[in-house]
């Protein structure tokens, strides 16, 4: 049987669109078998602490803010914040700007959990990554990050995809 030219493609695309899956469930799965240092039972995992650390940086975000960035409702967020809180790892205060609104920002000890994490992650990839070739290692991140960004500018387009409801 002979392959055309999209078939190809739509089996290169395939290929990329399992591994990309993959990775994700095995990235999920790892971050869940790593204590942060902080957690207690029934906790949200590393992963969720990660993800939420790093949104919010060394400055101050909005409850809304995050959500947005997350891709979920504001309850979720509420919720996740007010554990984080629970174990120190953030701080929230009114809005100067509106009252209603809170900031949150990470604490010292926040800080510290996401400098873990960091690292963590650097080791699980560098020793990951250890046998391929920097070059590859760089070309590929590349490509994940222009991937990305693609699929973020193509969003509006998912709803098509989906058909009626």
């Amino acid at each position: 049987m002979q392959t055309t030219t999209g078939d190809a493609t739509d089996h290169a695309v395939d290929e990329l669109g399992d591994a990309v899956v993959a990775l994700v469930r095995t990235w999920r799965s790892l971050a869940r078998r790593v204590p942060d240092g902080t957690q207690s039972a029934g906790s949200q995992s590393t992963l969720a602490v990660l993800e939420m650390a790093r949104l919010i940086g060394d400055g101050e975000r909005r409850l809304s803010e995050i959500a947005e960035l997350r891709g979920v409702d504001q309850s979720v967020v509420s919720r996740q914040i007010g554990e984080l809180e629970q174990r120190h790892l953030v701080c929230r205060r009114p809005d100067p700007s509106d009252r209603r609104a809170s900031l949150v920002r990470l604490t010292p000890a926040g800080h510290e959990v996401l400098e873990r994490s960091r690292k963590l992650r650097q080791d699980w990839l560098r020793g990951a990554l250890a046998r391929t070739p920097v070059a590859d290692v760089r070309a590929t991140a590349r490509l994940v990050s222009a991937l990305a960004e693609e699929l973020e500018a193509r969003s509006g387009e998912l709803g098509v995809l989906a058909g009626p409801p």
